[in-house]
């Protein structure tokens, strides 16, 4: 019976270690993030759009929010795109540091606020945003990105913007082009 004990508490602690990481993380950026959680996206989307997007290794790439950086490391498998990713959450951007350097993914992952940061050198910016962050979003990526550049949106649309695609892989994924 002890031996049961002391294997249950082996595993649950750990997990419950984990589980107050993210709290805590989530907790600590709300304000910023207005209510969004990390939620990773799934692999079919992401398998999707990039079927969708034509990527070379000299694409400069932008995750904005990216999560645990699975977009940006699947990017980099297949095309060999090294992205940059934006992330204030603590315990994300440690998840994405850490599969990045777990996986030898060059990648990079910044603990910024995509907001005060110029995304004017990027050609295809990724975010899986909710909504109201988007509203303060598209008038920057408006301002800032060159003619030609693609933004992709997971799940929600771009206000103000018009796509030139929706995939529908579950929930939709919208694809606008700067003019």
């Amino acid at each position: 019976m002890k031996v049961l004990l002391a294997a249950i508490i082996l595993v649950l602690l750990p997990l419950a270690v984990l589980k107050l990481c993210y709290a805590i993380s989530t907790v600590f950026v709300l304000r910023k993030t207005k209510g969004a959680l990390f939620v990773s996206t799934s692999r079919a989307k992401i398998k999707a759009i990039l079927e969708a997007l034509p990527l070379s290794p000299e694409t400069r790439l932008a995750d904005l929010g990216c999560g645990d950086g699975r977009f940006l490391r699947a990017a980099f498998k297949r095309y060999g795109v090294k992205g940059v990713g934006f992330e204030i959450n603590p315990w994300a951007y440690f998840l994405a540091r850490l599969w990045n350097f777990l996986g030898r993914v060059p990648v990079e992952v910044r603990r910024k606020n995509f907001l005060q940061e110029d995304l004017s050198r990027y050609d295809v910016v990724f975010c899986y945003l909710f909504p109201d962050l988007l509203l303060e979003l598209a008038p920057k990526l408006r301002e800032e990105l060159r003619p030609g550049a693609v933004v992709v949106s997971a799940n929600f649309p771009l206000p103000g913007w018009e796509p030139y695609l929706v995939l529908h892989v579950g929930d939709p994924i919208y694809f606008y082009r700067k003019t």
